[in-house]
C-alpha cells in the first residue's frame, strides 16, 4: 500500500490544479487523436455493432444517464477522461472513426470498448475468450490511423500533428482481463506483461514516427480493485487482501505492467527528445478515491459495490446480472459512486482523474 502522504500529495495536486485549463486562454492544441479501449471509447463499438453485435448492453440506459441523457457507446453513466480533457483544451468531444459522418479537424477517437493491445488472433491462439471477439486491437487502430493520416493532413505538409494532443491509451487491462475471466491465473496472466507493454511501444514509435509531439500515456488501473475481478477471484483468506478490500496478486500485476510501462516511456524520451511523452496515471487515483474517498465526495461504504449492477454487498457483480440488462437498477447518487458497472468508473471519479491528467500536461508544457 501507499504510505498516506502519498494520498495527500495527490489530493493536493488534484485539487490545486482543477480547472487549471478553463481560464479562457487559449491552448496550444487544436486536435485531439486517441486510442485505447472502453475508458476512452466515445462510441466506436456500437457503431461496429449494427448489426454485428445486436444485444450490445451499452446500448442500454442507464448508460449514458447521467450527463447526456441517453446511451452514447461510453461505458459509464456520463462523461469520460478524454471528455473533460477536450472540454479543458477547449475542443469539442472526440468524435468516434466510424462515425463517418464527422468532421475529425478537430480530432478523432479510434479506441473500441474491449480493445487488447495485443491482437484477436494471437489472444485466441493461446486459447482465451476474447470480448467482444472483434479486430480491434491498438494494431488494428494504428492501422484506421494510417488509413485516415492523408486526409487529416491534407494540404499541411509533414509537420500536421504540431498542434495536435494524441492519447495512447489506455491499454493492457482487456488483455489481462481475458486471462482472468479465462481461468488463467494472475502469475500465467503475469507472464504476458512485457509483451504487451512491447505492443504498446511499438503503437508509440509508429505515432512518433508519423510526427506525433504530444503524446499521453495512461497506465492501467488496480486490477486487484474492479468488482469484475474481486468476484472472479474471490478469496477466503483475508490476507489475500489489502486493507481497503483489494486484492493483492491483481493489483501486484498491474503495478508490474505499470512499472514497465514507465520504463519503456524513459526510454523513448531518451530516443526522441523531440517528442513530449506524458504519463498518465489511473492506477494512483483510484487508491487514493479508495483510501481517502471522503476528500472527493464520494460514498466510504460504497467505494468497491457496482453502482449499475446487482447481487448486493460486497461487489453488487453479477456477471449473468449486467448492466443494462433489464431490471438490473443503479445505485441513488452515481456522483458519489467510484464503480460504474463493475469494470469502469463513474462520471465524477474520470472528472477527478482528467484533473490529475491535465496537471500532469501542464507541468510537461512549463518544463519540458
Amino acid at each position: 500500500m501507499r504510505p498516506p502522504h502519498a494520498a495527500l500529495l495527490l489530493l493536493f495536486i488534484l485539487a490545486y490544479f482543477r480547472g487549471a485549463y478553463s481560464s479562457g486562454s487559449q491552448s496550444r492544441f487544436t486536435s485531439i487523436i486517441s486510442f485505447g479501449d472502453s475508458f476512452a471509447d466515445t462510441g466506436n463499438l456500437v457503431m461496429w455493432a449494427d448489426p454485428v453485435l445486436p444485444g450490445l448492453l451499452l446500448k442500454n440506459l442507464p448508460y449514458g444517464e447521467t450527463f447526456f441523457g441517453h446511451p452514447t457507446g461510453r461505458a459509464t453513466n456520463g462523461r469520460l477522461v478524454l471528455d473533460f480533457v477536450a472540454e479543458a483544451l477547449g475542443l469539442p468531444s472526440v468524435p468516434p472513426y466510424l462515425a463517418k459522418e464527422s468532421n475529425f479537424s478537430t480530432g478523432v477517437n479510434f479506441a473500441v470498448v474491449g480493445a487488447p493491445a495485443l491482437t484477436l488472433t494471437y489472444l485466441q491462439g493461446q486459447n482465451l475468450t476474447v470480448n467482444p471477439p472483434i479486430n480491434s486491437s491498438l494494431y488494428d487502430q494504428l492501422l484506421w490511423f494510417q488509413k485516415l493520416k492523408p486526409s487529416l493532413c491534407k494540404g499541411q505538409g509533414a509537420d500536421c500533428f504540431r498542434s495536435s494532443l494524441f492519447v495512447m491509451g489506455e491499454f493492457g487491462a482487456n488483455d489481462y482481463r481475458s486471462f482472468l475471466l479465462s481461468n488463467r491465473t494472475v502469475e500465467q496472466a503475469t507472464t504476458y506483461v512485457p509483451q504487451i507493454v512491447d505492443s504498446i511501444s511499438q503503437g508509440l514509435e509508429i505515432l512518433i514516427q508519423y510526427g506525433a509531439k504530444y503524446i499521453i500515456v495512461p497506465d492501467i488501473f488496480p486490477l486487484g480493485c474492479v468488482p469484475t475481478v474481486l468476484t472472479k477471484l474471490a478469496s477466503p483468506n483475508k490476507a489475500d487482501y489489502y486493507r481497503n478490500g483489494c486484492l493483492k496478486s491483481a493489483n501486484r500485476l498491474g503495478r508490474y505492467h505499470n512499472s514497465l510501462l514507465r520504463q519503456r516511456i524513459k526510454l523513448l524520451r531518451h530516443k526522441y527528445p523531440h517528442a513530449k511523452i506524458i504519463a498518465a496515471e489511473y492506477y494512483r487515483p483510484v487508491l487514493a478515491f479508495l483510501d481517502m474517498p471522503g476528500h472527493f465526495r464520494l460514498n466510504s461504504s460504497t467505494t468497491l459495490l457496482t453502482c449499475c449492477g446487482a447481487g448486493g454487498p460486497p461487489y453488487n457483480y453479477d456477471f449473468d446480472s449486467e448492466c443494462g440488462r433489464p431490471g438490473v437498477m443503479t445505485c441513488a447518487d452515481p456522483s458519489q459512486a467510484l464503480q460504474w458497472d463493475g469494470f469502469h468508473l463513474t462520471e465524477s471519479a474520470y472528472k477527478a482523474v482528467a484533473d490529475g491528467w491535465l496537471h500532469g500536461l501542464l507541468i510537461c508544457l512549463v518544463f519540458l
